[in-house]
């Protein structure tokens, strides 16, 4: 299984908005300059998180994004599936079944098999990820720091 960029760039986007200072929100140009990606790309992956939920908005000169939710209420998995969608690890599709068609009820109960596999994989990683809650993540970052830095990210542009 591989995730990708775009799941370490909302990873990284919501380590700016965590971080910042309360009741401002960081625009998306700040985020955009930040992580070195084009602006139309940082807009889809913001629309993403906002349509999940994860984020919100505000339109206006001094508009931007900002976390509202608590951060220990945000899970891993809650991004991941936020930029990525759903995770399956086996993409059924039906080679089993193809392969062995001669053998057509034995095919399909090997598929079955293989699917149950698969799917105690794929439930098992996504209950890991969403045990872990970006508030968990930062205080592991920041550790010997004490408490997590805020910082007005649309000024250090």
């Amino acid at each position: 299984m591989k995730l990708t960029n775009a799941t370490e760039q909302a990873l990284a986007i919501l380590a700016i908005l965590a971080t910042q200072q309360e009741d401002i929100p960081v625009s998306s140009q700040t985020i955009y300059k930040k992580l070195s990606v084009s602006q139309s790309y940082i807009k889809k992956l913001l629309r993403k998180l906002v349509v999940s939920k994860v984020i919100e908005g505000v339109s206006g000169n001094n508009g931007g994004f900002f976390i509202e939710r608590n951060l220990k209420d945000i899970s891993l998995l809650e991004i991941v599936e936020s930029i990525e969608g759903p995770f399956y690890s086996f993409p059924h599709i039906g080679v089993l079944e193809r392969a062995f068609s001669d053998f057509n009820e034995i095919a399909e109960d090997g598929n079955k098999v293989i699917s149950q596999v698969f799917n105690r994989a794929d439930y098992a990683w996504n209950e890991e990820i969403r045990r872990v809650s970006i508030q968990d993540m930062l205080e592991e970052v920041f550790s010997g720091y004490g408490e997590i830095p805020k910082r007005d990210w649309n000024q250090w542009m």
